[in-house]
């Protein structure tokens, strides 16, 4: 666990286009710490750097994949396994997910602690404990609520109209004069409308 120092020389071979995508796979890693708020540029280069090397030992095995990718993906893998590390809890799916960004950002690990973001323990533990309780409280808190029906408040227009609906529908007569009524103020509207 923890990102070790690993040369970048391998990557001194690529061709123009190869250097590109690797290229490409830097800029995306760093975005994505510098969405996590890790601001300080040497500590950025150094993980980058590690996480580019992981990738590249595992592209030399598939290199039909964009390096872009498989760099993301182990970034994810390492934040995770250092974040169940210091967590000393399993997260979900084995990936750091909205729960873990925010106990990192709620730990303030951005502003104090970015120095050990992702280097193998032990960790301070006055970070650790942050870390774990920014974690519960990063959790939802489910509340038992019981619903219980009311009864639909209507204002007076809305009661009247209401009232004048329901004698509608129980005489038939008043049903069908309802419906020449709206038919007929149709028709004059329509009328209205092309003739005037």
């Amino acid at each position: 666990m923890g990102l070790s120092d690993q040369s970048l020389s391998a990557f001194r071979n690529l061709s123009a286009e190869e250097l590109k995508a690797w290229d490409e796979a830097f800029i995306a890693v760093e975005c994505y710490l510098g969405a996590l708020r890790l601001r300080n540029r040497l500590v950025t280069v150094h993980i980058v750097g590690a996480v580019l090397s992981r990738a590249f030992e595992r592209y030399r095995q598939n290199p039909d994949r964009l390096p872009r990718v498989m760099a993301i993906e182990e970034t994810l893998q390492e934040i995770s396994r250092w974040t169940q590390a210091v967590l000393n809890e399993l997260l979900e799916e084995n990936r750091l997910a909205a729960r873990g960004r925010l106990a990192l950002l709620l730990a303030d690990m951005p502003g104090k602690w970015q120095k050990y973001f992702l280097i193998p323990p032990p960790l301070p533990e006055e970070f650790t404990e942050k870390m774990r309780r920014s974690y519960l409280a990063a959790g939802p808190r489910f509340a038992e609520l019981t619903m219980l029906p009311q009864p639909l408040e209507l204002n007076a227009f809305g009661t009247g109209a209401a009232k004048v609906w329901e004698t509608v529908e129980r005489v038939p007569t008043l049903r069908r004069m309802a419906v020449g009524i709206f038919l007929i103020t149709l028709v004059a509207g329509i009328w209205f409308v092309i003739f005037s």
